[in-house]
């Protein structure tokens, strides 16, 4: 697998979460020159909601060489605390695309995305 642009593995979750029954869109969450920013940082680029259980769904994107914030971090983890969806996609040195599940103990399992879907990670 090549190198996958951030635009392209949002298209790509965005894809997987609408067919699996979300509603989802992208969040622009950009500072604009001379104006003071007014949202709440650390916002996921896809956020939405579950159609059948109401439930927040969110998911932050991550291609190689993109680092998440501490910012980012806490609010996945307070999502899924909160007992929302919170993920994290992004892709890896090996070329593998991985997306990370985070639970309401704040912590998180490791999904790789094959084939169009997710499938838990087998650890070595």
């Amino acid at each position: 697998m090549a190198y996958i642009s951030a635009s392209d593995l949002t298209k790509m979750m965005m894809d997987y979460l609408k067919d699996n029954g979300n509603e989802v869109w992208r969040n622009n969450n950009l500072a604009v020159r001379g104006r003071a920013f007014i949202g709440r940082k650390g916002v996921p680029d896809i956020i939405g909601y579950c159609k059948k259980y109401g439930h927040f769904v969110c998911c932050e994107i991550k291609a190689i060489g993109d680092r998440l914030s501490s910012d980012q971090m806490v609010f996945l983890e307070q999502l899924a605390m909160a007992g929302g969806t919170a993920m994290l996609c992004q892709q890896i040195r090996d070329e593998s695309i991985i997306v990370k599940i985070y639970n309401q103990d704040g912590e998180s399992q490791d999904w790789e995305f094959i084939k169009g879907e997710l499938r838990l990670k087998e650890t070595r």
